[in-house]
């Protein structure tokens, strides 16, 4: 692709020398050649001219030896000639092609036909019959030939007399030599050209291709960056040059206004299409590509960068009844039918329904030829409009799908209801458990007809007096009137018709082929004429009545009380302040001590405690629930940790021997894959032993990836950190993983050591959870210890560790320091 690149637009700076060495080479070849064959034809010629001086001379000698009857001294000329190793061949030959002399006596009476390589009997004849010489050079031999007819001729009584003198002189030695000197020649010119080319490529990068490349460096940069006022001016002789700077300086200071006044434009319509009810359209006829504005997306609930800005995105979301109408309309004023583009349509939004539209644009950009290349419109949402004008009242207020009332009907029937006095009414809200699986199996057309068969199944079911609507996909509320005035009556009322409910969702669905049966949660507000409760409120009470059947599993009915108004309020205030409590220092350890059989403090346990300034005191049991539904509780638990560290070393810095601080961590905390390497850097910045850590996991942390648990807790044990099981017994206790995770204690829970008074079986369990926990060499640890009935028990069982109010409640950590000095070694059972 770059090499493509390059002979398609090639770089001044490296075409310009390219050619140059081109060029260069292509005349050094080409004289290179031409000298070579002139000196070889001079060569040659001159060959020739001296061998036809010699043909000369040996055909006179033929002629006097022919008078003389003599040819003695025409056999010494040829010895002679001998000598010339060149001379490859020197003959004369008679009328029948046999030599008669030969420079090589072996040839004599032998025919030139048989011995001579490039010797040619015809042109032999031709010479002889013309009387005239042949002397000529053959390139493809590397040799002079010579055809000379001896004159006058010979008596021809006898055949055995020479007629013709062949000669064949090789010019090869000859040639080479030639070829080696132009060559020599040529590169002594070569290498003084060259240099002088080099010479003259540098001057002129310098002084031409360099300013070139310098000012088109300038102006790519114009539009990217600021660039330097202050800009060197270019080293160039020529005027040209100079004056394309100057008129590039003069474009980048237009250009830099006119970019300064583009954008504030820009930013002017920005606003101007943001705060308008209208989203903006750009569509380029050549490609296709259209840009959408953000309130065009927002209209169809997309974000920014949701659509690909091509036409396609338009034309797919059109509804499948108007796409060709409004099609055949764009067609219209693109081909200039229509004056305008108006239209009214649907388009699909991302949710899956239609909203209505009215689209507007004009053509703003012309090719030559007057053909449209760019069109520019709006979009607003008229979907309001149309449905008033369209949509009768019953299509106002009931849903499309199943024609059950809609969320606006069972506002105005609530608002209604207000006016009733002496009945009570009751307010049901169901929804699908897991309607989202049949929806998934079914497809959206299945899912829809099963919505209309539970609408069905519910009309049938309820009279008159009763109003049933269609809220959500799968969410129906039922307003039933006419209960009983009492509330309990009420109340007992309404449950059993959501019973009857549930059991109606219960049976079998026949759709497309398959059958399958689903259940449903019900939340229950009854609504009591006497409160005047506005339809809002009524509303919100169901659906947290709803909220609360699903959070306890599932196909349930629950009855809204005002508790759930107290629990949600106090759940909110708890997420919204929790999040402040760290930075705000309203948080705080309490440390509660572990006690050995001996009476010493083995370890204590960290405590998380939190004082709001406005509520006071809040219960872990309130806000560590909160905490752990969100991340929030790992903030905590990362703080509860340095705060741990900083209590240790500051008992160090004291001269206390710190115990071992256990510290609760939650599953979502302990699950994060740094959590051992964050502790044990957390460990070794704050100077602490992993030995004085303790962690407590709940049984919860061991429900998912047992193999991921083993390998941080494996890391954390071989540091030297403490691993315990708290609240053993409450969850889904498994030997398994007691035998298979690396692990220090178990922490039987509270409700176990309370239950040991109300029978031997209560007993008889802890002493089994004891002595298994031995058996898998496992310290025991049972807290909740309030009485000394239960210590002493617990001590016959060879229980390790106590902990409870019996021998001390949870303390600020000034006053674990001053008990740790007061105690020192003295065990504390004395004091129990």
């Amino acid at each position: 692709m770059a090499l493509l690149k390059f002979f398609s637009r090639p770089s001044l700076i490296l075409f310009a020398p390219l050619v140059c060495v081109l060029l260069f080479a292509f005349f050094i070849t080409s004289s290179y050649f031409v000298e070579r064959q002139q000196r070889r034809d001079y060569v040659s010629a001159s060959q020739v001219e001296h061998l036809s001086q010699g043909l000369m001379r040996m055909n006179h000698l033929v002629a006097m030896a022919a008078k003389a009857q003599d040819f003695t001294r025409v056999e010494e000329e040829l010895a002679l000639l001998g000598s010339d190793i060149r001379l490859s061949v020197y003959t004369l030959i008679d009328r029948r092609g046999n030599i008669r002399f030969a420079n090589h006596g072996v040839w004599r009476d032998s025919s030139a036909q048989l011995v001579i390589d490039g010797y040619e009997s015809q042109a032999h004849d031709d010479s002889v019959a013309e009387g005239r010489s042949r002397i000529y050079f053959n390139d493809k031999r590397q040799s002079i030939q010579a055809y000379y007819p001896i004159t006058p001729q010979l008596s021809s009584l006898s055949v055995e007399r020479p007629e013709l003198i062949y000669l064949e002189y090789d010019m090869a030695p000859m040639l080479a030599a030639s070829d080696e000197a132009v060559l020599v020649g040529l590169m002594r010119t070569g290498a003084i050209a060259l240099a002088t080319t080099l010479v003259l490529l540098g001057l002129f990068y310098y002084f031409v291709l360099s300013p070139i490349r310098y000012l088109s460096c300038q102006a790519a940069a114009l539009g990217q960056r600021e660039t330097d006022s202050r800009q060197k001016p270019i080293e160039s002789p020529f005027i040209e040059l100079h004056s394309l700077e100057q008129n590039l300086r003069r474009f980048k200071d237009r250009f830099q206004q006119g970019a300064k006044q583009l954008k504030d434009s820009e930013q002017r319509w920005l606003f101007a299409v943001e705060v308008s009810r209208y989203g903006i359209w750009d569509w380029n006829l050549e490609d296709n590509s259209v840009f959408l504005s953000d309130r065009w997306k927002d209209m169809l609930g997309y974000g920014p960068e949701d659509l690909v800005p091509e036409l396609a995105t338009w034309e797919s979301r059109l509804h499948p009844e108007d796409k060709e109408g409004i099609l055949k309309n764009l067609n219209a004023y693109l081909n200039g039918d229509t004056e305008e583009f108006e239209s009214v349509h649907r388009l699909r939004h991302q949710q899956g329904h239609y909203i209505w539209v009215l689209d507007r644009g004009m053509t703003v950009e012309w090719n030559e030829k007057g053909k449209p290349l760019r069109m520019i419109g709006t979009l607003s949402d008229v979907t309001e409009d149309i449905r008033n004008q369209k949509a009768a009242m019953h299509q106002a207020k009931h849903d499309p799908l199943t024609d059950l009332a809609n969320r606006r009907a069972l506002m105005d029937a609530l608002y209604q209801q207000q006016d009733e006095s002496g009945s009570c009414a009751a307010l049901f809200m169901l929804d699908l458990d897991n309607f989202k699986v049949v929806n998934d199996a079914l497809g959206h057309h299945g899912g829809d007809r099963l919505l209309i068969q539970i609408a069905a199944r519910l009309s049938s079911y309820f009279s008159s007096n009763s109003l049933i609507a269609r809220v959500a996909a799968d969410e129906f509320v039922v307003l039933v009137k006419k209960l009983p005035e009492d509330l309990l009556g009420a109340q007992r009322r309404a449950q059993a018709l959501a019973s009857q409910m549930r059991q109606l969702i219960a049976r079998s669905f026949h759709i497309s082929g398959h059958t399958f049966n689903l259940s449903a949660s019900v939340g229950i507000a009854i609504i009591d004429p006497s409160e005047a409760i506005p339809p809002e409120q009524q509303l919100k009470r169901v659906n947290m009545a709803l909220a609360q059947a699903k959070e306890s599993g599932r196909d349930a009915c629950v009855v809204y009380s005002s508790e759930m108004d107290k629990r949600a309020a106090q759940n909110l205030m708890i997420r919204t302040e929790l999040v402040h409590a760290v930075a705000r220092h309203q948080l705080s350890l309490f440390y509660q001590p572990l006690l050995n059989a001996k009476g010493e403090i083995a370890s204590v346990e960290a405590l998380l405690r939190w004082h709001h300034p406005q509520h006071g005191a809040i219960s872990p049991a309130d806000f560590i629930p909160v905490a752990e539904g969100s991340a929030l509780i790992v903030e905590l638990g990362e703080w509860v940790l340095l705060e741990a560290c900083r209590f240790i070393r500051g008992l160090q810095e004291q001269g206390i021997r710190p115990p071992m601080v256990s510290i609760n961590v939650s599953a979502r905390q302990f699950h994060q894959d740094e959590f051992a390497p964050k502790l044990l850097a957390m460990l070794k910045d704050q100077g602490i032993s992993p030995a004085h850590i303790e962690l407590e996991l709940t049984e919860h942390v061991l429900l998912t990836d047992l193999q991921q648990v083993r390998q941080t807790m494996t890391q954390l044990r071989e540091a030297g950190v403490s691993i315990a099981v708290d609240d053993f017994g409450t969850g889904y206790s498994s030997l398994s993983y007691l035998q298979e995770l690396p692990l220090n204690r178990l922490k039987l829970d509270a409700s176990f050591i309370r239950d040991m008074g109300n029978g031997e079986a209560s007993a008889s369990i802890v002493k089994a959870m004891i002595d298994m926990s031995h058996s898998l060499n496992l310290e025991f640890v049972a807290e909740g210890v309030e009485i000394q009935s239960q210590f002493e028990q617990l001590k016959a069982y060879r229980c390790d560790l106590y902990q409870g109010y019996l021998f001390h409640r949870p303390m600020p950590g000034e006053e674990l320091a001053r008990l740790l000095v007061r105690l020192g070694d003295r065990p504390l059972l004395s004091s129990v």
